[in-house]
């Protein structure tokens, strides 16, 4: 038996210590900013039989898999509401591009709520949730508009996930009138906050944010966080930069003043050439989650997102971590 190596994987887990304390040396220092994870984009999604445009050439492993080979932490999902069977994971109806590997909203919900079950000391999940009724769902009788189903979207998340494992706006915001003010003069909860926590932050800029936003333009009360344009509106935390190595310096300004910054890393219509490059770029300009169609090698494929080092889950943000901190500091489970 190998005892060297035995002590070497003992030396590098953290382990719980017998009063439930964080096994992370830096869980007191180092906060949701701190970190660049990996994410996918479309995370339920399955090529269909005949894809109709060249974006739709990916499949997607499920939920529970990505979480737990893949070391995926953000996740994005596109909702639809069926008349009959409440919110729906797809890209988009009709045989168009609507398989996936969780159709019901709760199921996805809950797959990834077993995964946070069985593993204590994961860093804190990012779910992105996509109103997709605007495109093509009017088309048919059985789909409807999300508008106006908002609370109902929020109670079917909290059949799911107790509230107490959901960082919400609220605990942002405090005292303060405004998300932007709350960041700018509090920060983001620590690492050692977040936990076994998950966030959720809705991928609209137009009519569903401005529906959602209307009666609490800060966001108080809601369960969900916003997708943001500019860094002075009150409901400002979470953005989505499509492309963050086109959009650098937008990108490194939202991350350098606190913010939380998604984009996507590449696209299966790119060139491994392109993707490589946008994929540095993207890693370059700080964003915090990296959201990508390609998670793991595909055969007779170049490029294939991997975080450096060693494409752990997550790693040190190079814009604001601590220089004492390690990739094992944000996430190392066994």
């Amino acid at each position: 038996m190998n005892f060297k190596a035995i002590a070497l994987v003992v030396v590098l887990l953290p382990s719980c210590s017998d009063d439930g304390s964080s096994p992370y040396r830096l869980d007191d220092l180092l906060r949701l900013n701190d970190v660049q994870a990996k994410g996918t984009h479309n995370s339920y999604h399955v090529q269909p039989d005949n894809p109709v445009d060249p974006s739709h050439f990916y499949t997607h492993a499920t939920l529970d898999v990505q979480l737990d080979e893949q070391g995926v932490r953000q996740f994005e999902l596109d909702l639809h509401l069926h008349r009959d069977n409440g919110f729906e994971v797809f890209h988009l109806p009709g045989g168009i591009d609507s398989e996936t590997t969780c159709r019901r909203f709760a199921n996805c919900l809950q797959i990834i709520k077993n995964w946070s079950d069985e593993h204590r000391w994961h860093m804190p999940l990012v779910i992105w949730l996509e109103p997709k009724d605007e495109e093509m769902d009017s088309l048919y009788p059985d789909m409807e508009p999300i508008a106006g189903h908002y609370d109902e979207l929020e109670a079917e998340i909290l059949s799911v996930w107790p509230e107490k494992r959901i960082l919400k706006p609220d605990d942002v915001r405090g005292d303060h009138a405004s998300l932007p003010e709350a960041v700018a003069a509090e920060g983001w909860p620590t690492l050692g906050e977040l936990r076994q926590k998950v966030i959720f932050s809705m991928l609209d800029s137009q009519t569903h944010r401005q529906h959602y936003t209307q009666d609490a333009p800060n966001l108080a009360g809601k369960l969900l966080f916003v997708d943001s344009d500019d860094p002075a509106d009150p409901y400002a935390a979470f953005f989505k930069v499509n492309n963050a190595q086109a959009d650098f310096d937008l990108t490194q300004n939202l991350v350098s003043a606190g913010f939380i910054v998604t984009t996507n890393t590449d696209g299966v219509d790119l060139s491994s050439a392109e993707n490589h490059a946008r994929l540095n770029g993207c890693l370059d300009s700080g964003a915090h989650f990296l959201s990508t169609d390609v998670p793991v090698p595909v055969d007779g494929e170049m490029y294939w997102f991997n975080l450096p080092p060693g494409g752990t889950p997550a790693r040190c943000n190079p814009l604001s971590a601590a220089t004492a901190c390690r990739p094992s500091d944000v996430e190392n489970l066994p």
